[in-house]
Protein backbone atom coordinates (compact mmCIF):
# COMPACT_ATOMS: atom_id res chain seq x y z
CA UNK A 1 0.00 0.00 0.00
CA UNK A 2 1.52 3.20 -0.75
CA UNK A 3 1.95 5.88 1.67
CA UNK A 4 -0.38 9.28 1.43
CA UNK A 5 1.68 12.30 0.36
CA UNK A 6 1.72 13.67 4.25
CA UNK A 7 2.54 10.52 5.85
CA UNK A 8 5.74 10.59 4.00
CA UNK A 9 7.15 14.17 5.42
CA UNK A 10 8.36 12.86 8.46
CA UNK A 11 10.57 10.86 6.21
CA UNK A 12 11.58 13.04 4.06
CA UNK A 13 11.77 16.12 6.35
CA UNK A 14 14.38 13.97 8.83
CA UNK A 15 16.34 13.08 5.83
CA UNK A 16 17.04 16.30 4.77
CA UNK A 17 17.82 17.44 8.03
CA UNK A 18 20.85 14.95 8.12
CA UNK A 19 21.83 15.72 4.88
CA UNK A 20 22.10 19.14 5.87
CA UNK A 21 24.01 19.03 8.93
CA UNK A 22 26.24 16.03 7.85
CA UNK A 23 27.16 19.41 5.77
CA UNK A 24 26.61 17.27 2.30
CA UNK A 25 25.14 20.43 0.74
CA UNK A 26 26.81 23.76 -0.25
CA UNK A 27 23.35 25.45 0.65
CA UNK A 28 22.08 23.89 4.37
CA UNK A 29 20.65 27.00 5.49
CA UNK A 30 18.04 27.60 2.36
CA UNK A 31 17.30 23.88 2.10
CA UNK A 32 16.78 23.38 6.04
CA UNK A 33 14.64 26.35 5.63
CA UNK A 34 12.55 25.05 3.15
CA UNK A 35 12.01 21.56 4.45
CA UNK A 36 10.69 23.18 7.66
CA UNK A 37 8.50 25.17 6.01
CA UNK A 38 6.89 22.24 4.43
CA UNK A 39 6.79 20.79 7.39
CA UNK A 40 4.74 23.27 9.06
CA UNK A 41 2.51 23.25 5.86
CA UNK A 42 1.60 20.10 6.37
CA UNK A 43 0.44 20.54 9.72
CA UNK A 44 -1.61 23.59 9.07
CA UNK A 45 -3.00 21.32 6.12
CA UNK A 46 -1.58 23.58 3.41
CA UNK A 47 -0.72 21.30 1.00
CA UNK A 48 -0.08 23.41 -2.04
CA UNK A 49 2.78 25.61 -0.23
CA UNK A 50 4.15 22.26 1.25
CA UNK A 51 4.45 21.18 -2.34
CA UNK A 52 5.86 24.74 -3.28
CA UNK A 53 8.90 23.99 -0.71
CA UNK A 54 9.58 20.80 -1.34
CA UNK A 55 9.91 21.43 -4.87
CA UNK A 56 12.25 24.51 -3.45
CA UNK A 57 14.13 22.38 -1.25
CA UNK A 58 14.23 19.34 -4.51
CA UNK A 59 16.73 21.75 -6.68
CA UNK A 60 19.31 22.28 -3.86
CA UNK A 61 19.21 18.41 -4.40
CA UNK A 62 19.02 17.44 -7.81
CA UNK A 63 20.01 13.35 -6.97
CA UNK A 64 16.91 13.47 -4.41
CA UNK A 65 13.99 12.45 -7.34
CA UNK A 66 11.91 11.58 -4.03
CA UNK A 67 11.45 15.53 -3.25
CA UNK A 68 10.18 16.19 -6.68
CA UNK A 69 7.59 13.26 -6.53
CA UNK A 70 6.55 14.28 -3.14
CA UNK A 71 5.87 17.51 -4.30
CA UNK A 72 4.30 16.69 -7.35
CA UNK A 73 1.50 14.35 -5.10
CA UNK A 74 0.71 17.04 -3.38
CA UNK A 75 0.32 19.74 -6.14
CA UNK A 76 -2.51 17.10 -7.23
CA UNK A 77 -3.91 17.02 -4.22
CA UNK A 78 -4.55 20.39 -3.53
CA UNK A 79 -5.64 20.68 -7.29
CA UNK A 80 -2.64 22.36 -8.62
CA UNK A 81 -1.96 19.70 -12.06
CA UNK A 82 0.21 22.02 -13.47
CA UNK A 83 2.66 22.03 -10.95
CA UNK A 84 2.33 18.17 -10.65
CA UNK A 85 2.80 18.28 -13.91
CA UNK A 86 6.12 20.45 -13.50
CA UNK A 87 7.65 18.43 -11.03
CA UNK A 88 7.29 15.26 -11.99
CA UNK A 89 8.92 15.72 -15.31
CA UNK A 90 11.70 17.34 -13.46
CA UNK A 91 15.02 15.89 -14.76
CA UNK A 92 16.11 12.96 -13.00
CA UNK A 93 12.28 12.22 -11.75
CA UNK A 94 10.24 11.50 -14.36
CA UNK A 95 12.37 8.11 -15.13
CA UNK A 96 11.87 7.57 -11.30
CA UNK A 97 8.44 7.83 -11.18
CA UNK A 98 6.18 4.92 -10.13
CA UNK A 99 3.90 3.10 -11.60
CA UNK A 100 1.12 4.37 -9.28
CA UNK A 101 2.94 8.12 -9.91
CA UNK A 102 2.62 7.74 -13.58
CA UNK A 103 -1.03 7.16 -13.21
CA UNK A 104 -1.38 10.36 -11.17
CA UNK A 105 0.60 11.76 -14.17
CA UNK A 106 -1.63 11.03 -16.55
CA UNK A 107 -4.44 12.58 -13.82
CA UNK A 108 -3.01 15.79 -14.15
CA UNK A 109 -2.72 15.87 -17.94
CA UNK A 110 -6.33 15.33 -17.72
CA UNK A 111 -7.42 17.87 -14.96
CA UNK A 112 -5.10 19.90 -16.97
CA UNK A 113 -7.58 19.78 -20.47
CA UNK A 114 -4.67 17.57 -21.99
CA UNK A 115 -7.10 14.56 -22.11
CA UNK A 116 -4.61 13.04 -25.34
CA UNK A 117 -1.75 13.33 -23.01
CA UNK A 118 -3.52 11.30 -20.06
CA UNK A 119 -4.80 9.03 -22.94
CA UNK A 120 -1.10 8.36 -23.82
CA UNK A 121 0.55 7.84 -20.42
CA UNK A 122 -2.25 5.44 -19.50
CA UNK A 123 -2.42 3.31 -22.74
CA UNK A 124 1.38 2.64 -22.20
CA UNK A 125 1.17 1.50 -18.64
CA UNK A 126 -1.66 -0.69 -20.19
CA UNK A 127 0.78 -2.42 -22.82
CA UNK A 128 3.13 -2.38 -20.15
CA UNK A 129 0.90 -4.53 -17.76
CA UNK A 130 -2.03 -2.73 -16.72
CA UNK A 131 -3.56 -2.57 -13.62
CA UNK A 132 -7.65 -1.81 -12.39
CA UNK A 133 -7.15 1.87 -11.84
CA UNK A 134 -5.71 2.44 -14.89
CA UNK A 135 -8.45 0.60 -17.17
CA UNK A 136 -10.83 2.35 -15.00
CA UNK A 137 -9.39 5.60 -16.14
CA UNK A 138 -9.54 4.37 -19.49
CA UNK A 139 -12.85 3.36 -19.74
CA UNK A 140 -13.94 6.68 -18.13
CA UNK A 141 -12.38 8.85 -20.43
CA UNK A 142 -13.67 7.09 -23.55
CA UNK A 143 -16.90 7.01 -22.25
CA UNK A 144 -16.51 10.84 -21.77
CA UNK A 145 -15.42 11.03 -25.83
CA UNK A 146 -18.35 8.54 -26.65
CA UNK A 147 -15.95 5.91 -27.98
CA UNK A 148 -18.04 3.11 -27.10
CA UNK A 149 -15.72 0.76 -29.00
CA UNK A 150 -13.08 1.76 -26.70
CA UNK A 151 -14.62 1.61 -23.52
CA UNK A 152 -15.48 -1.34 -24.31
CA UNK A 153 -12.22 -2.71 -24.79
CA UNK A 154 -11.17 -0.84 -21.37
CA UNK A 155 -13.92 -2.12 -19.25
CA UNK A 156 -13.14 -5.90 -20.17
CA UNK A 157 -9.94 -5.95 -19.35
CA UNK A 158 -10.51 -4.28 -15.83
CA UNK A 159 -13.33 -7.01 -15.88
CA UNK A 160 -10.54 -9.76 -16.43
CA UNK A 161 -8.75 -8.28 -13.38
CA UNK A 162 -11.74 -8.02 -11.14
CA UNK A 163 -14.02 -10.07 -12.03
CA UNK A 164 -16.22 -10.07 -8.68
CA UNK A 165 -17.01 -6.17 -9.47
CA UNK A 166 -20.91 -7.03 -10.25
CA UNK A 167 -21.79 -3.53 -12.03
CA UNK A 168 -19.36 -4.47 -14.64
CA UNK A 169 -21.46 -7.02 -16.23
CA UNK A 170 -24.25 -4.46 -16.92
CA UNK A 171 -22.20 -1.53 -18.14
CA UNK A 172 -20.82 -4.04 -20.47
CA UNK A 173 -23.89 -5.84 -21.67
CA UNK A 174 -25.76 -2.44 -22.27
CA UNK A 175 -22.59 -0.99 -23.92
CA UNK A 176 -22.73 -3.67 -26.26
CA UNK A 177 -26.79 -3.98 -26.27
CA UNK A 178 -26.28 -0.22 -27.91
CA UNK A 179 -23.09 -1.34 -30.15
CA UNK A 180 -22.93 -5.48 -31.15
CA UNK A 181 -26.32 -6.56 -29.49
CA UNK A 182 -26.09 -9.53 -29.86
CA UNK A 183 -22.35 -10.04 -28.23
CA UNK A 184 -23.86 -8.42 -25.13
CA UNK A 185 -25.77 -11.18 -24.59
CA UNK A 186 -23.66 -13.25 -22.12
CA UNK A 187 -23.27 -10.56 -20.18
CA UNK A 188 -26.66 -9.30 -19.79
CA UNK A 189 -27.38 -13.04 -18.65
CA UNK A 190 -24.19 -12.94 -16.11
CA UNK A 191 -25.50 -9.51 -14.61
CA UNK A 192 -29.43 -10.95 -14.31
CA UNK A 193 -27.65 -13.91 -12.30
CA UNK A 194 -25.07 -12.07 -9.87
CA UNK A 195 -26.44 -8.60 -9.96
CA UNK A 196 -29.18 -7.85 -7.58
CA UNK A 197 -29.71 -3.98 -8.32
CA UNK A 198 -29.72 -4.91 -11.98
CA UNK A 199 -31.17 -8.00 -12.09
CA UNK A 200 -34.08 -7.39 -13.99
CA UNK A 201 -33.07 -4.68 -16.56
CA UNK A 202 -30.46 -7.32 -17.74
CA UNK A 203 -33.16 -9.96 -18.19
CA UNK A 204 -35.21 -7.75 -19.98
CA UNK A 205 -32.57 -6.08 -21.91
CA UNK A 206 -31.36 -9.79 -22.82
CA UNK A 207 -34.86 -10.89 -23.46
CA UNK A 208 -35.45 -8.06 -25.42
CA UNK A 209 -32.56 -8.64 -27.50
CA UNK A 210 -32.58 -12.12 -28.45
CA UNK A 211 -36.04 -12.24 -29.88
CA UNK A 212 -35.38 -9.95 -31.63
CA UNK A 213 -32.47 -11.22 -33.24
CA UNK A 214 -34.53 -14.29 -34.82
CA UNK A 215 -36.25 -12.07 -36.96
CA UNK A 216 -32.70 -12.25 -38.97
CA UNK A 217 -33.10 -7.91 -39.26
CA UNK A 218 -30.57 -6.48 -37.33
CA UNK A 219 -31.96 -2.82 -37.79
CA UNK A 220 -34.74 -3.98 -35.96
CA UNK A 221 -32.59 -5.54 -33.31
CA UNK A 222 -30.79 -2.57 -32.68
CA UNK A 223 -34.08 -0.37 -32.54
CA UNK A 224 -35.43 -3.01 -30.16
CA UNK A 225 -31.99 -2.79 -27.95
CA UNK A 226 -32.76 0.96 -28.06
CA UNK A 227 -36.02 0.99 -26.86
CA UNK A 228 -35.42 -1.27 -23.92
CA UNK A 229 -32.26 1.06 -23.21
CA UNK A 230 -34.59 3.79 -22.88
CA UNK A 231 -36.86 2.23 -21.01
CA UNK A 232 -34.31 2.04 -18.42
CA UNK A 233 -33.47 5.83 -18.57
CA UNK A 234 -30.60 5.49 -20.81
CA UNK A 235 -31.06 7.64 -23.79
CA UNK A 236 -27.57 8.19 -24.31
CA UNK A 237 -27.20 4.45 -25.13
CA UNK A 238 -31.12 4.25 -26.96
CA UNK A 239 -29.39 7.32 -29.29
CA UNK A 240 -26.45 5.21 -29.84
CA UNK A 241 -28.76 2.29 -30.82
CA UNK A 242 -31.10 4.23 -32.96
CA UNK A 243 -28.50 5.40 -35.00
CA UNK A 244 -27.01 2.13 -35.87
CA UNK A 245 -30.67 1.16 -37.14
CA UNK A 246 -31.02 4.38 -39.22
CA UNK A 247 -27.56 3.88 -40.48
CA UNK A 248 -28.26 0.29 -41.41
CA UNK A 249 -32.14 0.78 -43.04
CA UNK A 250 -32.08 4.93 -44.08
CA UNK A 251 -35.74 4.44 -44.78
CA UNK A 252 -37.49 3.29 -41.25
CA UNK A 253 -39.89 5.30 -40.04
CA UNK A 254 -39.71 4.21 -36.58
CA UNK A 255 -36.08 4.21 -35.83
CA UNK A 256 -36.08 7.87 -37.30
CA UNK A 257 -39.22 8.59 -34.65
CA UNK A 258 -36.77 7.18 -31.73
CA UNK A 259 -33.88 8.75 -32.75
CA UNK A 260 -35.69 12.01 -32.66
CA UNK A 261 -37.20 11.30 -29.13
CA UNK A 262 -33.71 10.33 -27.44
CA UNK A 263 -32.28 13.22 -28.95
CA UNK A 264 -35.09 15.30 -27.27
CA UNK A 265 -34.68 13.72 -24.32
CA UNK A 266 -30.87 13.77 -24.20
CA UNK A 267 -31.31 18.24 -24.37
CA UNK A 268 -33.65 18.01 -21.29
CA UNK A 269 -31.13 16.27 -19.37
CA UNK A 270 -27.84 17.97 -20.21
CA UNK A 271 -29.18 21.50 -20.54
CA UNK A 272 -32.13 21.41 -18.19
CA UNK A 273 -34.11 23.24 -20.97
CA UNK A 274 -36.09 22.42 -24.23
CA UNK A 275 -34.43 22.47 -27.65
CA UNK A 276 -35.15 22.26 -31.30
CA UNK A 277 -32.83 18.59 -31.02
CA UNK A 278 -34.62 16.19 -32.40
CA UNK A 279 -36.91 18.18 -34.64
CA UNK A 280 -35.23 17.29 -37.92
CA UNK A 281 -35.55 13.51 -36.78
CA UNK A 282 -39.34 13.62 -36.10
CA UNK A 283 -39.96 15.03 -39.59
CA UNK A 284 -37.97 13.30 -41.00
CA UNK A 285 -39.85 10.44 -39.74
CA UNK A 286 -42.95 11.04 -40.95
CA UNK A 287 -41.75 11.92 -44.33
CA UNK A 288 -40.93 8.36 -44.74
CA UNK A 289 -44.21 7.40 -43.44
CA UNK A 290 -47.10 10.22 -42.98
CA UNK A 291 -49.00 7.08 -40.73
CA UNK A 292 -46.57 6.52 -38.44
CA UNK A 293 -47.75 6.17 -35.01
CA UNK A 294 -44.26 6.41 -33.40
CA UNK A 295 -43.55 9.40 -35.29
CA UNK A 296 -46.86 11.21 -34.75
CA UNK A 297 -46.57 10.60 -31.01
CA UNK A 298 -43.40 11.72 -30.50
CA UNK A 299 -44.02 14.86 -32.46
CA UNK A 300 -46.85 15.33 -30.34
CA UNK A 301 -44.50 15.05 -26.97
CA UNK A 302 -41.96 17.32 -28.75
CA UNK A 303 -44.66 20.01 -29.12
CA UNK A 304 -45.85 19.33 -25.76
CA UNK A 305 -42.46 19.98 -24.45
CA UNK A 306 -42.68 23.29 -25.58
CA UNK A 307 -45.68 24.17 -24.23
CA UNK A 308 -47.66 24.13 -27.86
CA UNK A 309 -50.65 22.09 -26.87
CA UNK A 310 -52.41 22.17 -29.88
CA UNK A 311 -50.05 21.56 -32.15
CA UNK A 312 -49.36 18.66 -29.69
CA UNK A 313 -52.83 18.00 -29.73
CA UNK A 314 -52.95 17.48 -33.32
CA UNK A 315 -50.61 15.04 -33.64
CA UNK A 316 -51.78 12.57 -30.57
CA UNK A 317 -55.17 12.68 -32.31
CA UNK A 318 -54.06 11.40 -35.35
CA UNK A 319 -51.66 8.52 -33.37
CA UNK A 320 -55.03 7.67 -31.89
CA UNK A 321 -56.76 7.72 -35.23
CA UNK A 322 -53.86 5.59 -36.51
CA UNK A 323 -54.38 3.24 -33.28
CA UNK A 324 -57.92 3.45 -31.59
CA UNK A 325 -57.36 0.32 -29.46
CA UNK A 326 -54.12 1.49 -27.43
CA UNK A 327 -55.50 3.27 -23.78
CA UNK A 328 -52.00 4.50 -23.12
CA UNK A 329 -52.00 7.33 -26.49
CA UNK A 330 -55.69 8.27 -25.00
CA UNK A 331 -53.99 8.84 -21.90
CA UNK A 332 -51.60 10.83 -23.47
CA UNK A 333 -53.97 12.60 -25.37
CA UNK A 334 -55.98 13.28 -22.21
CA UNK A 335 -52.88 15.05 -20.53
CA UNK A 336 -52.38 17.26 -23.07
CA UNK A 337 -55.86 18.13 -23.68
CA UNK A 338 -56.13 19.36 -19.85
CA UNK A 339 -52.63 21.29 -20.64
CA UNK A 340 -54.35 23.26 -23.41
CA UNK A 341 -57.28 23.75 -21.19
CA UNK A 342 -60.01 21.86 -22.42
CA UNK A 343 -60.41 20.25 -19.24
CA UNK A 344 -64.50 18.29 -20.22
CA UNK A 345 -62.32 16.84 -23.31
CA UNK A 346 -59.60 15.63 -20.91
CA UNK A 347 -61.92 14.25 -19.06
CA UNK A 348 -63.88 12.15 -21.65
CA UNK A 349 -60.52 11.27 -23.30
CA UNK A 350 -59.11 9.63 -19.87
CA UNK A 351 -62.73 7.65 -19.57
CA UNK A 352 -62.52 6.37 -22.77
CA UNK A 353 -58.81 5.08 -21.84
CA UNK A 354 -60.59 3.17 -19.22
CA UNK A 355 -63.29 1.66 -21.30
CA UNK A 356 -60.53 0.01 -23.44
CA UNK A 357 -58.75 -1.51 -20.45
CA UNK A 358 -61.17 -1.38 -17.47
CA UNK A 359 -58.84 -3.99 -15.71
CA UNK A 360 -55.58 -1.69 -15.57
CA UNK A 361 -55.39 0.17 -12.43
CA UNK A 362 -52.83 2.59 -13.87
CA UNK A 363 -55.82 4.53 -15.87
CA UNK A 364 -58.57 5.06 -13.04
CA UNK A 365 -55.30 6.45 -11.42
CA UNK A 366 -54.31 8.99 -14.10
CA UNK A 367 -58.08 9.75 -14.10
CA UNK A 368 -57.83 10.82 -10.31
CA UNK A 369 -54.35 12.67 -10.89
CA UNK A 370 -56.39 14.62 -13.48
CA UNK A 371 -58.99 15.73 -11.06
CA UNK A 372 -56.97 16.14 -8.40
CA UNK A 373 -54.62 18.35 -10.36
CA UNK A 374 -56.94 20.60 -12.01
CA UNK A 375 -59.31 20.39 -8.81
CA UNK A 376 -62.32 19.44 -10.14
CA UNK A 377 -65.31 16.93 -9.15
CA UNK A 378 -63.06 15.37 -6.41
CA UNK A 379 -65.61 13.76 -4.02
CA UNK A 380 -67.49 12.84 -7.93
CA UNK A 381 -64.37 12.06 -10.36
CA UNK A 382 -61.44 11.05 -8.18
CA UNK A 383 -62.68 9.33 -5.47
CA UNK A 384 -64.80 6.72 -7.34
CA UNK A 385 -61.25 6.39 -9.57
CA UNK A 386 -59.11 6.09 -6.86
CA UNK A 387 -61.27 3.15 -4.89
CA UNK A 388 -61.19 1.28 -8.23
CA UNK A 389 -57.50 1.63 -8.27
CA UNK A 390 -57.64 -0.02 -4.83
CA UNK A 391 -59.89 -2.30 -5.42
CA UNK A 392 -57.89 -4.04 -8.79
CA UNK A 393 -54.44 -3.66 -6.87
CA UNK A 394 -55.30 -3.32 -3.21
CA UNK A 395 -51.19 -3.44 -2.58
CA UNK A 396 -50.18 -0.88 -5.43
CA UNK A 397 -48.16 2.21 -3.37
CA UNK A 398 -49.08 4.21 -6.04
CA UNK A 399 -52.97 3.82 -5.75
CA UNK A 400 -52.80 3.95 -2.35
CA UNK A 401 -50.74 7.39 -2.15
CA UNK A 402 -53.33 8.92 -4.59
CA UNK A 403 -56.33 7.70 -2.13
CA UNK A 404 -54.24 9.44 0.48
CA UNK A 405 -54.17 12.75 -1.64
CA UNK A 406 -57.80 12.32 -2.23
CA UNK A 407 -58.53 12.18 1.20
CA UNK A 408 -56.62 15.75 1.68
CA UNK A 409 -58.35 17.31 -0.15
CA UNK A 410 -61.56 16.32 1.19
CA UNK A 411 -60.35 17.02 4.04
CA UNK A 412 -59.73 13.80 5.84
CA UNK A 413 -56.85 13.91 7.38
CA UNK A 414 -56.99 10.77 9.45
CA UNK A 415 -57.69 8.74 6.59
CA UNK A 416 -54.71 10.22 4.99
CA UNK A 417 -52.50 9.10 7.31
CA UNK A 418 -53.78 5.96 7.34
CA UNK A 419 -53.47 5.69 3.17
CA UNK A 420 -50.07 7.10 3.07
CA UNK A 421 -49.13 4.80 5.75
CA UNK A 422 -50.20 1.70 3.97
CA UNK A 423 -48.18 2.74 0.89
CA UNK A 424 -45.21 3.27 2.42
CA UNK A 425 -45.77 0.02 4.47
CA UNK A 426 -46.15 -2.04 0.75
CA UNK A 427 -43.18 0.46 -0.55
CA UNK A 428 -41.07 1.87 1.49
CA UNK A 429 -39.14 3.59 -1.09
CA UNK A 430 -42.20 5.02 -2.62
CA UNK A 431 -41.10 8.97 -1.70
CA UNK A 432 -44.59 10.77 -2.63
CA UNK A 433 -46.04 8.74 0.59
CA UNK A 434 -43.50 10.64 2.67
CA UNK A 435 -44.57 13.96 1.57
CA UNK A 436 -48.46 13.27 1.89
CA UNK A 437 -48.10 11.67 5.27
CA UNK A 438 -46.03 14.76 6.31
CA UNK A 439 -48.50 17.17 4.49
CA UNK A 440 -51.46 14.82 6.92
CA UNK A 441 -49.56 15.03 10.07
CA UNK A 442 -49.21 19.51 9.59
CA UNK A 443 -52.67 19.69 8.99
CA UNK A 444 -53.71 17.27 12.26
CA UNK A 445 -51.12 19.20 13.98
CA UNK A 446 -48.89 16.63 14.83
CA UNK A 447 -45.83 19.06 13.96
CA UNK A 448 -43.08 16.91 15.50
CA UNK A 449 -44.23 13.79 12.91
CA UNK A 450 -44.91 16.26 10.15
CA UNK A 451 -41.70 17.39 10.56
CA UNK A 452 -40.35 13.56 10.82
CA UNK A 453 -42.00 12.82 7.79
CA UNK A 454 -41.06 15.89 5.53
CA UNK A 455 -37.72 15.58 6.36
CA UNK A 456 -37.43 11.37 5.08
CA UNK A 457 -39.31 13.14 2.33
CA UNK A 458 -36.53 15.34 1.08
CA UNK A 459 -34.17 12.68 1.55
CA UNK A 460 -35.34 9.87 0.13
CA UNK A 461 -35.21 11.08 -3.17
CA UNK A 462 -32.89 14.19 -2.72
CA UNK A 463 -32.69 15.32 -6.98
CA UNK A 464 -37.08 15.02 -7.33
CA UNK A 465 -39.72 17.51 -7.72
CA UNK A 466 -40.73 15.50 -4.03
CA UNK A 467 -37.68 16.56 -2.27
CA UNK A 468 -37.85 20.12 -3.81
CA UNK A 469 -41.75 20.21 -2.00
CA UNK A 470 -40.42 19.22 1.18
CA UNK A 471 -38.08 21.48 1.34
CA UNK A 472 -40.28 24.30 0.98
CA UNK A 473 -42.61 22.75 3.24
CA UNK A 474 -40.20 22.77 5.84
CA UNK A 475 -38.95 26.24 5.12
CA UNK A 476 -42.17 27.51 5.41
CA UNK A 477 -43.78 25.72 8.36
CA UNK A 478 -40.29 25.52 10.24
CA UNK A 479 -38.49 28.41 9.69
Amino acid sequence: MSESPASNYLRIFLVGLMVTLLGLTPYPRAATRYLLLANQSIARGNLLSASEDLASAGLYFPWRSDLNIQAGRLALEASDPKATILYFERPGTLSRLSYDDKVLLGDAYLQDGEAWMAEAIWKHLGESGGTSQVYERLANLYLQRRDYDAALVALQNLLALTPSDIPLYYQIGSLYAATHPIQALPFLIQAAQIDPVRATQARDLHDKIRTASLFDEPAYTFLIAGRQLANSGDWELARVAFLHAVDLRPDYADAWAFLGEARGQMSVQESGSVSISGFYELQHALQIDANSILANTFLGLYWERHEEYEQAADYLEHAVSLSPDDPFLYSELANILAKAGDLPAAQSVYEAAIRLNPREPLFYRLLAEFALEYQIQIRELALPAARQAIALDPDAASSLDVMAQVMLALLDYQSAERFSLHALLVDPTFSPAYLHLGTAYLYLGESEMAHQWLSLAQLIDPDSWIAAQAKRMLEYYYP
